[in-house]
């Protein structure tokens, strides 16, 4: 079975879901055992996770996606 070329827009609408499901899963996690939010070590691990999946990927598209002509490709 031969898969489908990945373009450049198919990549990232998968690196934008991963960060995106990363994020809500460690905020699930909180949510279902609230004693994770009082380990140190958690907590600096889930605030990179949450700043980089939603923040960093954000300000990445905004500077990278227009580069190709706005095409996304």
């Amino acid at each position: 079975m031969k898969l489908p070329p990945i373009t450049m827009a198919t990549a990232r609408i998968f690196a934008g879901g991963g960060s995106f499901a990363l994020t809500i899963f460690v905020l699930v996690m909180i949510l279902i055992r609230p004693e994770l939010a009082q380990n140190d070590l958690f907590k600096s691990l889930a605030q990179a996770i949450v700043i980089q999946g939603l923040i960093g990927l954000v300000m990445a598209f905004l500077f990278t996606g227009a580069q190709n002509g706005g095409k996304g490709e």
